[in-house]
């Protein structure tokens, strides 16, 4: 069984698809969840570090409140561009399903499992994509504000997290072009056999019939 599993490219497809869910549920937890990981970093109010639901003094540890999807640092971040990181949890909804959807392809591949797979692949990297283009947009924007005010500022590692979930989506989304094609369902025997028997069948009663007529006495008329 383990043998039959490695030979299935699907298997490798599921532990990039699957990496690429840790990266993003990384990305979600970020600050002030996570502290390690962030979107930018900037020199501003003696270091200051913005995440997907806020941000985090590097100075005493103080966090925005409450937790919130949306979130602002005048006049550097607004309030409306931050909502778009709401792609980032649907992201990792939708990869999750995507790996779900893989197990059936793991285990007896058809023409059904594969389209199910592949809707969902497509969803996540587009979400995926989605977010890592809204995120680079607004927090390149905010670095270059933070830098015209005299500020040091630089992207975290969620940008690189991100990226390569992204990429690594793109290629799950395009790995059934790679696999062989699905196995045809195999007729049912009983299918197979039932032309042929219903042939004999009548055959049979053919035979019945004449047999019956041969037996049946003859008149005579004279």
């Amino acid at each position: 069984m383990t043998t039959i599993i490695y030979a299935n490219p699907a298997f490798y497809v599921f532990l990039v698809t699957f990496t690429a869910f840790i990266l993003l549920l990384l990305t979600t937890l970020s600050i002030p969840l996570v502290s390690s990981f962030y979107f930018l970093y900037t020199s501003q109010a003696n270091g200051v570090r913005f995440g997907m639901w806020g941000w985090c003094l590097d100075s005493d540890g103080t966090c925005s409140s409450p937790l919130q999807l949306g979130y602002t640092w005048e006049p550097e971040i607004a309030i409306p561009i931050t909502k778009a990181l709401v792609f980032y949890p649907i992201s990792v909804i939708f990869t999750f399903f995507t790996m779900a959807s893989l197990m059936p392809v793991l285990c007896a591949r058809n023409a059904r499992s594969d389209k199910i797979f592949d809707i969902f692949a497509w969803l996540s990297f587009g979400t995926s994509a989605l977010a890592f283009f809204f995120m680079i947009g607004m927090f390149d924007t905010a670095r270059k504000r933070f830098e015209r005010r005299g500020f040091d500022a630089s992207f975290g590692n969620l940008p690189w997290m991100s990226l390569s979930a992204t990429l690594l989506l793109l290629g799950v989304s395009i790995s059934p072009f790679f696999f062989t094609p699905p196995p045809k369902p195999k007729p049912i025997e009983s299918q197979r056999r039932r032309r042929p028997r219903e042939h004999d069948l009548e055959r049979g009663r053919e035979k019945s019939r004449r047999r019956e007529i041969s037996r049946r006495p003859t008149d005579h008329t004279r």
